[in-house]
């Protein structure tokens, strides 16, 4: 392997090309730190560049093995129709005949939790409870890895990334034929018919009747018979979960608030306006367009929006839902202010988890009070009457019309490729 990547990477201060494929291989067997991967190679360099050393050698090796390796070794093109023929069993011979079969079967990767929202709900899978990401096994009868087609919404069945792949993959149709054996489970039931409309001949394992209690002799059989060949592409989803790279990862941080005592009795004066129908969040508001020239509002800045949302969680969640907000309403920040009185504001946000869930949040500003100029909020979120800080959808709010337009922030488009791959699918 070092071989074939020692021609494009030149040998630097810190490492060989050999040592760059060791560093790649430990990565994906002990998944550790990228810190404690450049002590045990004895990177020489400074504590604070350890981690940068490790991380631009890893994704180094990674791209020259991707171009080296992977084309040749991984996709649907990457055999001939005769060459796929000869991954036939004496099993696969016998039960399907000596068309060409195809198992298929999803499987899944842990990822943390985006910071963009968009992302995070369609990574989310109510299924599991955790993100993910999903991809798609096709193995031959032998268990050789055809290809590993990925990545799809963790909202994803293995019913709709197969009609998706059938549809766009190409050169599917071009190794497969009509005939063709195309063993799956049942999860795939739903998309039986398209296979079919292409002339695959479908092997799944049998479905009970309405009133039925078990399985007649023949439709026992033949799931016997698919069972008997299907379990190698579970067995290749053990092998490829063995490594700890891609096995399941916990890193989750905590921060813990700690509440201003003289906070603890205050109640919102917005809030008891909004419950006791003086004040309709429902209502058709008054829009504000161009806020950059035509709105004044508080400047703020960040020592006093860390006082004022008693931490900096809700903060750090800001850019995050400003991202979102922008991006819904086409670079704009919608705002309203209320048709009876000018002093209230108010904006809709999404939530973050749910794509039919939003709420109204309502801020009351005062620009000539140099001290306290935010005197109050309020959110519909289930937290969102607090007094002891306030809702990452309110502190959104604060922090973008306040601080972030004042200082040219942009939203990172780091996450914005992998979205679109993700939605589009």
């Amino acid at each position: 392997m070092t071989t074939l990547v020692a021609p494009y990477m030149r040998t630097s201060t810190y490492r060989t090309p050999f040592e760059a494929v060791c560093l790649f291989w430990v990565k994906l067997k002990t998944n550790l730190s990228f810190r404690q991967i450049g002590t045990l190679f004895k990177i020489t360099t400074s504590e604070d560049n350890i981690r940068r050393r490790v991380e631009d050698t890893l994704h180094a090796a990674t791209t020259y093995l991707n171009n080296t390796i992977v084309s040749n070794n991984l996709g649907v093109a990457h055999l001939t129709r005769i060459e796929a023929l000869a991954h036939h069993t004496s099993y696969s011979g016998i039960f399907f005949g000596d068309q060409l079969s195809m198992m298929w079967d999803g499987t899944y990767v842990y990822c943390y939790k985006s910071n963009d929202h968009v992302l995070q709900r369609e990574c989310y899978s109510g299924h599991k409870s955790r993100h993910l990401v999903k991809m798609m096994s096709l193995v031959l009868p032998d268990g050789y890895v055809l290809d590993l087609i990925e990545p799809f919404s963790g909202k994803s069945n293995d019913s709709t990334i197969t009609k998706e792949i059938l549809s766009t993959c190409a050169n599917l149709q071009h190794l497969c034929q009509a005939g063709d054996v195309q063993i799956v489970d049942r999860g795939f039931r739903d998309v039986v018919e398209e296979f079919e409309t292409l002339g695959y001949d479908v092997k799944m394992p049998g479905l009970l009747g309405k009133n039925d209690k078990q399985l007649d002799t023949t439709d026992a059989n033949e799931s016997r018979l698919v069972t008997k060949c299907r379990w190698l592409v579970e067995s290749f989803h053990a092998r490829f979960k063995k490594w700890r790279f891609f096995s399941e990862r916990i890193d989750q941080s905590f921060l813990l608030n700690i509440a201003m005592v003289n906070l603890l009795n205050r109640r919102s004066e917005l809030e008891r306006t909004v419950n006791n129908g003086i004040l309709s969040l429902r209502k058709k508001w008054i829009p504000l367009l161009n806020i950059d020239n035509n709105f004044n509002f508080p400047v703020l800045d960040v020592d006093f929006l860390r006082d004022y949302t008693c931490g900096t969680y809700q903060i750090k969640q800001s850019e995050a839902y400003a991202k979102a907000h922008l991006h819904e309403y086409d670079n704009e920040f919608e705002l309203q202010i209320s048709p009876e009185n000018d002093q209230p504001i108010r904006c809709r946000l999404h939530s973050r988890h749910s794509n039919s869930t939003r709420y109204f949040i309502c801020v009351q500003n005062d620009e000539n009070d140099e001290e306290e100029p935010s005197k109050d909020h309020y959110c519909q979120w289930k937290d969102g009457k607090k007094t002891v800080g306030c809702c990452g959808h309110i502190a959104t709010v604060l922090w973008y019309l306040g601080y972030a337009r004042h200082i040219g922030w942009k939203p990172s488009s780091r996450t914005d490729r992998f979205k679109e791959e993700i939605i589009s699918c």
